[in-house]
């Protein structure tokens, strides 16, 4: 019995991790075709140019095999220059590879990225923080810590939170007193026992509006449009912003220029651009 409730545990936490990662990996697709190709080469000139929505944008080129043979390695390498421009996307997706590459992975500098993103609510950063301090195998167990990303989490609503609270209620006697602060929040806004079994989140009668994103390939050439305008100095270290634009003027992580189209911008990962304020 013993046995079988270890492997059904091991399984369960295969299956959060599996579903939780992917999820990052959605909206670009692997291509080769001439028209993918053309795009890379074109984010690519950008980026040499010093654009950052640019770069960005590459990084996910390389990571999912759009116009170019997957390469992780260039695709973190992009990500870091994005992170520097003062993207949380690119904060975030530097942590994600640092964090679950076989190759490149690099803990302390996941959590690192992670946390900054974390910070300015990046969604997904708060769940990837709490799996890592959960699972053992990332050498930095920390329960009371994953309980308070987890909370964060469960606060946003994130998608693979039911799986996690399904997942610690089986493996801990006393769940609650584990992850107090996660299950303060189940009691104030407990999940929905579905006839399946699964969890599902409550109804907090909140409207939900629906945005459909445009085709990427609008969203490319409208980028590509504000990439041929040039960079101009600006009176900063940076290229192409205005100390008002700036994380070290305004202490905020992801400033970007209205030209940029950031809204329009398709995630490679789960999450959206923090509007700042």
């Amino acid at each position: 019995m013993m046995i079988k409730r270890v492997t059904r545990l091991l399984a369960m936490a295969a299956a959060i991790q599996m579903t939780s990662m992917s999820a990052f990996a959605e909206k670009i697709d692997e291509c080769n075709t001439d028209s993918c190709i053309n795009y890379f080469e074109q984010y690519r000139t950008a980026a040499k140019r010093g654009h950052s929505l640019a770069m960005l944008t590459l990084g996910q080129f390389y990571h999912h095999g759009y116009g170019t043979p997957k390469n992780e390695k260039m695709a973190l390498k992009y990500f870091k220059k994005a992170a520097r421009a003062g993207y949380t996307s690119g904060q975030f997706k530097a942590g994600y590879i640092y964090m679950t590459s076989k190759e490149l992975q690099d803990i302390d500098d996941a959590r690192d990225y992670l946390e900054k993103a974390a910070k300015y609510e990046y969604d997904g950063a708060d769940f990837l923080l709490g799996m890592m301090y959960l699972d053992e195998k990332y050498g930095v167990q920390d329960l009371s810590l994953a309980d308070d990303h987890f909370a964060k989490s469960y606060a946003r609503k994130y998608e693979q939170i039911p799986n996690v609270i399904k997942f610690i209620t089986a493996k801990y006697e006393t769940p609650e007193k584990a992850f107090p602060k996660l299950y303060a929040k189940m009691n104030k806004k407990p999940l929905v026992a579905k006839k399946d079994g699964e969890l599902a989140w409550y109804d907090d009668n909140v409207e939900v509006i629906t945005i459909t994103s445009p085709p990427l390939q609008t969203t490319f050439n409208k980028q590509l449009m504000t990439f041929r305008k040039g960079i101009k100095a600006t009176g900063t270290r940076f290229k192409g912003k205005t100390c008002a634009e700036r994380l070290t003027c305004l202490q905020r992580a992801d400033i970007a220029d209205s030209t940029d189209f950031a809204n329009l911008f398709l995630q490679g990962f789960t999450g959206k651009e923090v509007n700042g304020g």
